[in-house]
């Protein structure tokens, strides 16, 4: 077991938010992310009664194979279905650990559409 202590950040994102990524870090946080998503998916338990449409950005830190910062943030204002699935979100990513392959700063959208998909993997 891990020792580490896990810092967990919920906030609202109303604003957009545009990040200045160069190319090459960009496409090391989409692969990293796609293995945090993948793996999160297999550990995810959403409430009943999904809108049609949702979108989270996560932002998650792997340090140790392990989650040491993870945020949860909504691109629009959200929910009461949405304030209910983020800490369900956050808690699928610290479940499914360890993530032995990847380190770094992670970011990557939780729709609808990408839980759909992936569940059908």
């Amino acid at each position: 077991m891990h020792s580490l202590t896990k810092t967990f950040l919920y906030y609202l994102l109303i604003a957009s938010v545009t990040l200045a990524l160069n190319v090459t870090s960009a496409h090391a946080s989409e692969d990293g992310g796609n293995i945090v998503f993948n793996q999160m998916l297999k550990c995810l338990k959403l409430p009943a009664d999904a809108p049609s449409a949702y979108n989270f950005l996560i932002v998650a830190v792997i340090k140790d194979g392990s989650a040491d910062f993870l945020s949860v943030n909504f691109r629009t204002p959200p929910s009461e279905w949405e304030k209910t699935a983020a800490p369900l979100i956050s808690d699928a990513i610290t479940e499914c650990e360890p993530y032995s392959s990847i380190s770094g700063r992670m970011e990557f959208a939780v729709t609808r559409e990408l839980v759909e998909a992936g569940s059908k993997n």
